[in-house]
């Protein structure tokens, strides 16, 4: 599980999920808030305080 979380936290993989959800859906926002969070992705931090 860790060498996959690592792959979704590369540079390439964070710029594209970013590209990929509209900032200002719910779902987006309920995704950063809960799922990334807790996972701890670096694509989201951004949105909830993180790095």
């Amino acid at each position: 599980m860790r060498q996959y979380l690592a792959v979704l936290n590369r540079r390439d993989w964070c710029d594209t999920a970013r590209g990929g959800l509209d900032p200002t859906s719910e779902f987006f926002a309920w995704f950063a808030a809960n799922a990334a969070a807790r996972l701890q992705l670096q694509a989201f931090t951004y949105l909830t305080g993180g790095d």
